[in-house]
Protein backbone atom coordinates (compact mmCIF):
# COMPACT_ATOMS: atom_id res chain seq x y z
CA UNK A 1 0.00 0.00 0.00
CA UNK A 2 2.86 2.38 0.90
CA UNK A 3 4.48 1.75 -2.49
CA UNK A 4 1.25 2.50 -4.31
CA UNK A 5 0.77 5.76 -2.39
CA UNK A 6 4.36 6.87 -3.12
CA UNK A 7 3.93 6.06 -6.80
CA UNK A 8 0.68 8.03 -6.94
CA UNK A 9 2.29 11.02 -5.20
CA UNK A 10 5.26 10.94 -7.58
CA UNK A 11 2.97 10.95 -10.61
CA UNK A 12 1.09 13.97 -9.23
CA UNK A 13 4.33 15.86 -8.69
CA UNK A 14 5.52 15.10 -12.20
CA UNK A 15 2.19 16.23 -13.62
CA UNK A 16 2.45 19.55 -11.80
CA UNK A 17 6.11 20.04 -12.74
CA UNK A 18 6.77 22.33 -15.72
CA UNK A 19 7.49 20.48 -18.95
CA UNK A 20 10.91 22.15 -19.29
CA UNK A 21 11.95 20.78 -15.92
CA UNK A 22 11.00 17.24 -17.01
CA UNK A 23 12.83 17.55 -20.33
CA UNK A 24 9.62 17.36 -22.40
CA UNK A 25 8.61 19.38 -25.47
CA UNK A 26 6.22 22.27 -24.89
CA UNK A 27 3.46 23.16 -27.35
CA UNK A 28 3.12 26.95 -27.55
CA UNK A 29 0.87 27.13 -30.62
CA UNK A 30 -1.63 26.08 -31.78
CA UNK A 31 -3.79 25.13 -28.82
CA UNK A 32 -4.40 21.41 -28.41
CA UNK A 33 -7.73 20.38 -29.97
CA UNK A 34 -7.99 23.75 -31.73
CA UNK A 35 -10.33 24.39 -34.65
CA UNK A 36 -9.03 26.60 -37.45
CA UNK A 37 -10.50 27.93 -40.69
CA UNK A 38 -7.29 28.05 -42.76
CA UNK A 39 -5.55 25.19 -44.63
CA UNK A 40 -2.40 25.66 -42.59
CA UNK A 41 -1.53 26.59 -39.03
CA UNK A 42 1.63 27.88 -37.35
CA UNK A 43 3.26 25.35 -35.04
CA UNK A 44 5.50 26.71 -32.28
CA UNK A 45 7.12 24.33 -29.80
CA UNK A 46 10.23 23.95 -27.65
CA UNK A 47 12.42 20.95 -26.87
CA UNK A 48 15.33 20.52 -24.45
CA UNK A 49 18.43 22.24 -25.84
CA UNK A 50 20.20 20.16 -28.47
CA UNK A 51 17.46 17.56 -28.88
CA UNK A 52 16.74 16.73 -32.51
CA UNK A 53 13.08 16.20 -33.38
CA UNK A 54 10.78 16.01 -36.37
CA UNK A 55 7.03 16.34 -36.90
CA UNK A 56 4.96 13.43 -38.18
CA UNK A 57 1.34 13.06 -39.26
CA UNK A 58 -0.50 9.94 -40.49
CA UNK A 59 2.82 8.09 -40.35
CA UNK A 60 4.47 10.56 -42.72
CA UNK A 61 7.42 12.69 -41.67
CA UNK A 62 7.02 16.36 -42.58
CA UNK A 63 9.85 18.24 -44.19
CA UNK A 64 10.51 20.95 -41.65
CA UNK A 65 11.01 24.23 -43.49
CA UNK A 66 10.74 26.33 -40.38
CA UNK A 67 12.97 28.36 -38.13
CA UNK A 68 14.85 27.18 -35.06
CA UNK A 69 16.04 29.41 -32.22
CA UNK A 70 18.66 27.79 -29.97
CA UNK A 71 18.58 28.56 -26.26
CA UNK A 72 20.40 27.66 -23.05
CA UNK A 73 17.74 25.28 -21.77
CA UNK A 74 15.34 24.95 -24.70
CA UNK A 75 15.43 25.25 -28.46
CA UNK A 76 12.39 26.83 -30.10
CA UNK A 77 10.99 25.73 -33.44
CA UNK A 78 8.21 27.12 -35.56
CA UNK A 79 6.89 26.04 -38.94
CA UNK A 80 3.68 25.99 -40.95
CA UNK A 81 1.68 22.76 -40.80
CA UNK A 82 -0.44 21.80 -43.83
CA UNK A 83 -3.93 20.66 -42.88
CA UNK A 84 -6.50 18.37 -44.45
CA UNK A 85 -10.20 18.96 -43.95
CA UNK A 86 -11.32 17.47 -40.64
CA UNK A 87 -9.24 16.31 -37.69
CA UNK A 88 -5.44 16.27 -38.07
CA UNK A 89 -3.24 14.48 -35.54
CA UNK A 90 0.44 15.44 -35.25
CA UNK A 91 3.36 13.93 -33.35
CA UNK A 92 6.62 15.54 -32.29
CA UNK A 93 9.15 12.72 -32.49
CA UNK A 94 12.69 12.46 -31.09
CA UNK A 95 14.98 11.73 -34.04
CA UNK A 96 17.52 9.47 -32.29
CA UNK A 97 15.05 6.76 -31.29
CA UNK A 98 11.79 7.91 -32.99
CA UNK A 99 10.07 8.10 -29.62
CA UNK A 100 6.88 10.16 -29.68
CA UNK A 101 7.45 13.05 -27.30
CA UNK A 102 4.23 15.05 -27.81
CA UNK A 103 0.94 14.65 -29.68
CA UNK A 104 -1.76 17.19 -30.49
CA UNK A 105 -4.71 17.60 -32.85
CA UNK A 106 -5.94 20.43 -35.06
CA UNK A 107 -9.30 20.39 -36.86
CA UNK A 108 -9.52 22.25 -40.14
CA UNK A 109 -13.01 23.46 -41.03
CA UNK A 110 -12.78 25.16 -44.45
CA UNK A 111 -14.76 28.38 -44.87
CA UNK A 112 -16.67 26.62 -47.64
CA UNK A 113 -17.69 23.68 -45.45
CA UNK A 114 -21.11 23.39 -43.85
CA UNK A 115 -20.66 19.83 -42.63
CA UNK A 116 -17.10 19.18 -41.42
CA UNK A 117 -17.43 17.32 -38.08
CA UNK A 118 -15.91 18.84 -34.96
CA UNK A 119 -15.25 16.59 -31.98
CA UNK A 120 -16.78 17.43 -28.57
CA UNK A 121 -14.32 19.49 -26.59
CA UNK A 122 -12.58 21.04 -29.60
CA UNK A 123 -12.60 24.82 -29.49
CA UNK A 124 -11.97 27.63 -32.02
CA UNK A 125 -8.32 28.66 -32.09
CA UNK A 126 -7.18 32.20 -32.87
CA UNK A 127 -3.52 33.13 -33.13
CA UNK A 128 -3.71 36.93 -33.00
CA UNK A 129 -4.52 37.37 -29.31
CA UNK A 130 -2.53 39.78 -27.18
CA UNK A 131 -1.07 36.93 -25.16
CA UNK A 132 0.17 34.93 -28.14
CA UNK A 133 1.47 37.95 -30.00
CA UNK A 134 3.36 39.03 -26.88
CA UNK A 135 5.16 35.70 -26.90
CA UNK A 136 6.38 36.37 -30.43
CA UNK A 137 7.23 40.06 -30.03
CA UNK A 138 10.78 39.34 -28.92
CA UNK A 139 11.68 38.50 -32.51
CA UNK A 140 8.72 39.71 -34.56
CA UNK A 141 7.27 43.17 -34.94
CA UNK A 142 3.59 42.85 -34.05
CA UNK A 143 2.51 46.38 -33.15
CA UNK A 144 -0.65 47.15 -31.25
CA UNK A 145 -1.79 49.42 -34.09
CA UNK A 146 -0.92 48.96 -37.74
CA UNK A 147 -0.13 51.90 -39.95
CA UNK A 148 -2.30 52.28 -43.02
CA UNK A 149 -1.66 53.74 -46.44
CA UNK A 150 -2.29 57.51 -46.48
CA UNK A 151 -5.83 58.25 -47.66
CA UNK A 152 -6.62 54.51 -47.52
CA UNK A 153 -7.61 53.76 -43.92
CA UNK A 154 -8.48 50.13 -44.71
CA UNK A 155 -5.15 49.19 -46.30
CA UNK A 156 -2.25 48.27 -43.95
CA UNK A 157 0.98 49.97 -45.01
CA UNK A 158 3.19 47.54 -46.92
CA UNK A 159 2.47 43.88 -47.47
CA UNK A 160 2.56 43.08 -43.77
CA UNK A 161 -0.21 40.48 -43.97
CA UNK A 162 1.42 38.73 -46.91
CA UNK A 163 4.62 38.24 -44.93
CA UNK A 164 2.95 35.50 -42.88
CA UNK A 165 0.12 34.67 -45.28
CA UNK A 166 1.86 34.32 -48.66
CA UNK A 167 -0.11 33.55 -51.75
CA UNK A 168 -3.41 35.21 -50.88
CA UNK A 169 -2.90 37.59 -53.80
CA UNK A 170 -1.92 34.88 -56.30
CA UNK A 171 -5.37 33.82 -57.52
CA UNK A 172 -6.15 34.42 -61.22
CA UNK A 173 -9.07 36.72 -60.35
CA UNK A 174 -8.63 38.72 -57.18
CA UNK A 175 -11.42 39.97 -54.95
CA UNK A 176 -11.51 43.76 -55.05
CA UNK A 177 -10.17 44.40 -51.52
CA UNK A 178 -7.37 41.87 -52.01
CA UNK A 179 -6.29 43.49 -55.26
CA UNK A 180 -5.62 46.79 -53.47
CA UNK A 181 -4.46 45.21 -50.16
CA UNK A 182 -7.46 46.63 -48.30
CA UNK A 183 -7.28 43.83 -45.73
CA UNK A 184 -9.07 45.83 -43.04
CA UNK A 185 -12.15 46.12 -45.21
CA UNK A 186 -13.01 42.60 -44.04
CA UNK A 187 -10.55 41.83 -41.23
CA UNK A 188 -10.97 43.75 -37.99
CA UNK A 189 -7.57 45.08 -36.75
CA UNK A 190 -8.90 45.52 -33.20
CA UNK A 191 -8.63 42.86 -30.47
CA UNK A 192 -12.09 41.29 -29.93
CA UNK A 193 -10.59 39.14 -28.30
CA UNK A 194 -8.39 38.21 -31.22
CA UNK A 195 -7.81 40.61 -34.08
CA UNK A 196 -7.99 40.18 -37.86
CA UNK A 197 -11.11 38.08 -37.44
CA UNK A 198 -14.33 38.49 -39.38
CA UNK A 199 -16.64 39.95 -36.79
CA UNK A 200 -19.84 39.72 -38.84
CA UNK A 201 -21.55 36.69 -40.30
CA UNK A 202 -20.82 35.93 -43.93
CA UNK A 203 -24.07 37.47 -45.25
CA UNK A 204 -23.57 40.57 -43.12
CA UNK A 205 -19.88 40.87 -44.00
CA UNK A 206 -20.40 40.37 -47.72
CA UNK A 207 -23.55 42.50 -47.58
CA UNK A 208 -21.53 45.57 -46.67
CA UNK A 209 -20.64 45.80 -50.34
CA UNK A 210 -23.00 43.35 -52.02
CA UNK A 211 -26.32 43.96 -50.24
CA UNK A 212 -28.07 45.40 -53.28
CA UNK A 213 -26.73 42.57 -55.41
CA UNK A 214 -28.01 39.89 -53.03
CA UNK A 215 -31.40 41.54 -52.75
CA UNK A 216 -31.64 41.82 -56.52
CA UNK A 217 -30.69 38.25 -57.38
CA UNK A 218 -32.89 36.74 -54.67
CA UNK A 219 -35.91 38.94 -55.30
CA UNK A 220 -38.92 36.82 -56.19
CA UNK A 221 -37.03 33.53 -55.86
CA UNK A 222 -39.21 30.89 -54.23
CA UNK A 223 -36.33 28.48 -53.66
CA UNK A 224 -32.87 29.44 -52.43
CA UNK A 225 -29.66 27.48 -52.92
CA UNK A 226 -28.70 25.69 -49.70
CA UNK A 227 -25.42 27.56 -49.01
CA UNK A 228 -27.17 30.90 -49.60
CA UNK A 229 -29.98 29.95 -47.22
CA UNK A 230 -27.42 28.89 -44.61
CA UNK A 231 -25.43 32.12 -44.99
CA UNK A 232 -22.46 30.30 -46.51
CA UNK A 233 -21.26 32.67 -49.22
CA UNK A 234 -17.77 31.16 -48.98
CA UNK A 235 -19.01 27.71 -49.94
CA UNK A 236 -18.64 28.86 -53.54
CA UNK A 237 -16.73 32.15 -53.40
CA UNK A 238 -13.15 32.66 -52.23
CA UNK A 239 -12.89 35.94 -50.28
CA UNK A 240 -9.35 36.63 -51.49
CA UNK A 241 -9.56 35.51 -55.10
CA UNK A 242 -10.87 32.73 -57.26
CA UNK A 243 -10.59 31.08 -60.65
CA UNK A 244 -13.38 33.09 -62.29
CA UNK A 245 -14.50 36.70 -62.38
CA UNK A 246 -17.04 35.86 -59.67
CA UNK A 247 -14.11 34.70 -57.47
CA UNK A 248 -15.43 31.13 -57.47
CA UNK A 249 -13.22 28.53 -55.83
CA UNK A 250 -13.46 26.40 -58.97
CA UNK A 251 -15.15 26.89 -62.31
CA UNK A 252 -18.31 24.86 -62.90
CA UNK A 253 -18.84 21.96 -63.23
CA UNK A 254 -15.93 21.21 -60.89
CA UNK A 255 -17.28 23.66 -58.31
CA UNK A 256 -20.77 22.13 -58.38
CA UNK A 257 -19.38 18.61 -58.08
CA UNK A 258 -17.75 19.47 -54.76
CA UNK A 259 -21.23 19.04 -53.28
CA UNK A 260 -23.27 17.31 -55.97
CA UNK A 261 -20.97 14.54 -57.20
CA UNK A 262 -22.95 11.95 -55.23
CA UNK A 263 -26.23 12.87 -56.94
CA UNK A 264 -25.09 13.23 -60.55
CA UNK A 265 -23.93 10.55 -63.01
CA UNK A 266 -20.20 10.92 -63.59
CA UNK A 267 -18.44 12.08 -65.61
CA UNK A 268 -20.91 14.91 -66.18
CA UNK A 269 -19.17 15.78 -69.45
CA UNK A 270 -20.61 12.58 -70.93
CA UNK A 271 -24.18 13.52 -69.96
CA UNK A 272 -26.96 14.78 -72.20
CA UNK A 273 -26.10 18.41 -71.41
CA UNK A 274 -22.41 17.80 -70.71
CA UNK A 275 -21.26 20.68 -72.89
CA UNK A 276 -23.72 23.14 -71.34
CA UNK A 277 -22.47 25.20 -68.34
CA UNK A 278 -24.36 24.35 -65.14
CA UNK A 279 -25.31 27.98 -64.64
CA UNK A 280 -27.06 28.13 -68.02
CA UNK A 281 -29.87 26.03 -66.50
CA UNK A 282 -29.43 26.46 -62.74
CA UNK A 283 -29.21 29.75 -60.87
CA UNK A 284 -26.56 29.28 -58.16
CA UNK A 285 -28.39 31.59 -55.75
CA UNK A 286 -32.06 30.72 -56.20
CA UNK A 287 -34.86 29.93 -58.59
CA UNK A 288 -38.57 29.28 -58.98
CA UNK A 289 -38.12 25.49 -58.74
CA UNK A 290 -36.39 23.16 -56.32
CA UNK A 291 -33.62 22.58 -58.84
CA UNK A 292 -33.10 26.35 -59.12
CA UNK A 293 -34.28 26.83 -62.68
CA UNK A 294 -35.90 30.02 -63.91
CA UNK A 295 -39.08 28.24 -65.02
CA UNK A 296 -40.71 24.88 -64.38
CA UNK A 297 -41.23 21.84 -66.58
CA UNK A 298 -41.53 22.07 -70.34
CA UNK A 299 -41.68 25.84 -70.18
CA UNK A 300 -38.06 25.81 -69.02
CA UNK A 301 -36.91 23.33 -71.67
CA UNK A 302 -38.64 25.42 -74.33
CA UNK A 303 -36.07 28.14 -73.72
CA UNK A 304 -33.62 26.10 -75.80
CA UNK A 305 -35.96 23.62 -77.55
CA UNK A 306 -39.08 25.65 -78.46
CA UNK A 307 -40.18 23.55 -81.43
CA UNK A 308 -40.18 20.38 -79.33
CA UNK A 309 -41.04 21.37 -75.78
CA UNK A 310 -43.94 23.62 -76.71
CA UNK A 311 -45.59 20.69 -78.43
CA UNK A 312 -46.18 22.33 -81.80
CA UNK A 313 -45.36 19.30 -83.95
CA UNK A 314 -45.34 16.39 -81.51
CA UNK A 315 -42.31 14.50 -80.33
CA UNK A 316 -40.72 12.10 -81.09
CA UNK A 317 -43.32 11.45 -83.80
CA UNK A 318 -46.15 13.59 -85.11
CA UNK A 319 -49.13 13.65 -82.81
CA UNK A 320 -47.26 12.28 -79.79
CA UNK A 321 -47.95 14.46 -76.72
CA UNK A 322 -45.10 16.17 -74.93
CA UNK A 323 -47.30 17.42 -72.11
CA UNK A 324 -50.20 15.90 -70.14
CA UNK A 325 -51.63 15.88 -66.63
CA UNK A 326 -50.51 12.30 -65.95
CA UNK A 327 -47.26 10.51 -66.75
CA UNK A 328 -48.15 6.81 -67.26
CA UNK A 329 -44.68 5.70 -66.24
CA UNK A 330 -44.69 7.89 -63.09
CA UNK A 331 -48.22 8.05 -61.60
CA UNK A 332 -48.75 11.23 -59.64
CA UNK A 333 -46.50 13.30 -61.91
CA UNK A 334 -47.40 15.18 -65.10
CA UNK A 335 -46.06 14.08 -68.46
CA UNK A 336 -43.24 16.29 -69.69
CA UNK A 337 -39.78 16.34 -71.21
CA UNK A 338 -38.19 14.68 -68.18
CA UNK A 339 -40.58 11.75 -68.47
CA UNK A 340 -38.38 10.50 -71.32
CA UNK A 341 -35.18 12.49 -70.96
CA UNK A 342 -32.63 12.49 -68.13
CA UNK A 343 -31.03 15.97 -68.26
CA UNK A 344 -27.69 14.80 -66.82
CA UNK A 345 -27.80 11.17 -67.93
CA UNK A 346 -25.11 9.62 -70.07
CA UNK A 347 -27.49 6.99 -71.49
CA UNK A 348 -30.42 9.25 -72.33
CA UNK A 349 -33.05 7.96 -74.75
CA UNK A 350 -32.11 10.62 -77.29
CA UNK A 351 -28.87 8.72 -77.80
CA UNK A 352 -30.53 5.33 -78.17
CA UNK A 353 -31.92 6.15 -81.66
CA UNK A 354 -35.15 4.42 -80.75
CA UNK A 355 -36.82 5.34 -84.04
CA UNK A 356 -34.05 3.54 -85.94
CA UNK A 357 -33.88 0.48 -83.70
CA UNK A 358 -37.16 -1.43 -83.37
CA UNK A 359 -35.97 -3.50 -80.39
CA UNK A 360 -34.81 -0.42 -78.46
CA UNK A 361 -38.00 1.40 -79.44
CA UNK A 362 -40.24 -1.35 -78.11
CA UNK A 363 -38.27 -1.61 -74.91
CA UNK A 364 -38.46 2.12 -74.25
CA UNK A 365 -42.04 2.74 -75.32
CA UNK A 366 -43.35 -0.05 -73.09
CA UNK A 367 -42.67 2.23 -70.13
CA UNK A 368 -45.98 3.90 -70.98
CA UNK A 369 -47.57 1.71 -73.67
CA UNK A 370 -47.61 -1.59 -71.83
Amino acid sequence: MRTVLLAALLSLLLAAEPAVARGLPRLLAPAEAGVVRAPQVLLVYTVPAGEQTFVRTAGKRLDRKGVSVPGDREDLFHLQLPLKEGRNRFEIVRAVDEKVRLTFTVTYVPPYSLRTPVAPGDRPYEFHTREREAGCSGCHNLPETYETVPDRPLAPAGKVCGACHPGIEKAPNLHGPTAVYACFMCHDPEYRSARFTIAASQPAGCGRCHEDFLARILGGKEFVHGPVAAGGCLVCHDPHGGKTTAVLREAPPKLCLLCHADTLPLPVEKGLHGTVPCTQCHNPHGGVTQVLTAKAGNEFCAGCHPDVAEGGRGHPVAGHPVKAEVDPSHPGRPLGCVSCHTPHGASDVSRARVLENEQAQNRFCRKCHY
